[in-house]
């Protein structure tokens, strides 16, 4: 039995088959590791072909990366330009400030309330009588100052309408007497271009008088 068992019992995998050895089969089709290739006659017999996968090789981003860098550059520039940090083409010119003087007329009746007659001048400009005089007044702060010009004024006039006038819309005053103020009404105005006028005719109507009467002096010669 034990000679039965030992030689049931399989050989080592390690153990190399010559084929001298009585124990070496040698088989129809042997496939090794290292055929790549057999003949067209055994193309039902498995092969192990070797394949070469070549390699993709990545593209560089290189020339995005600079394209990008240059776009932005070129923007900056841009801005830069416009907003006057770098100037370009721009003569350099030299600013001149030219200093304008004004004469401004300084109102010599600022002030002053002139009655002539019955005539009255708010600060030197003629207005409508009484009514005239209280739009200029009406809406002045209390306490407000004037100098109250009596030039040949109507006493009641001046007394009874001019000053209750002020006093109505809390308006302090002073009197003052004067010869002239070289204000002129309209009235008057008027008046001096129609005694103008008249004399004018006078003048015209005199002289024809004058040339009948020569010529009487140059008959009588």
């Amino acid at each position: 039995m034990e000679e039965e068992m030992k030689k049931d019992v399989l050989d080592s995998p390690l153990v190399v088959h010559k084929k001298d050895d009585a124990s070496f089969q040698e088989t129809a089709n042997e496939v090794t590791m290292s055929a790549t290739h057999t003949d067209e006659e055994s193309a039902d017999t498995p092969t192990l072909e070797r394949h070469r996968f070549k390699k993709k090789k990545k593209k560089s981003k290189a020339p995005y990366v600079i394209l990008a860098l240059a776009a932005i550059a070129a923007a900056v520039i841009c801005v830069l330009v416009y907003n006057d940090v770098i100037p370009i083409g721009k003569p350099e010119t030299t600013a001149t400030t030219k200093k304008s003087y004004t004469t401004q007329q300084v109102n010599e009746f600022e002030g002053i309330i002139t009655v002539k007659g019955t005539y009255i001048f708010f600060e030197g400009t003629e207005v409508d009588g009484l009514r005239g005089l209280e739009k200029e007044i009406k809406y002045l702060e209390k306490g407000t100052k004037f100098v109250v010009q009596d030039e040949n004024a109507d006493s009641n006039f001046l007394n009874f309408n001019v000053l209750s006038l002020l006093s109505q819309y809390s308006i302090d005053y002073e009197i003052k007497h004067i010869v002239s103020s070289g204000l002129i009404a309209e009235y008057e105005k008027m008046s001096t271009t129609t005694s103008a006028a008249k004399k004018t005719e006078k003048q015209s109507d005199n002289k024809p008088t004058s040339s009948a009467a020569t010529e009487k002096q140059t008959g009588n010669q």
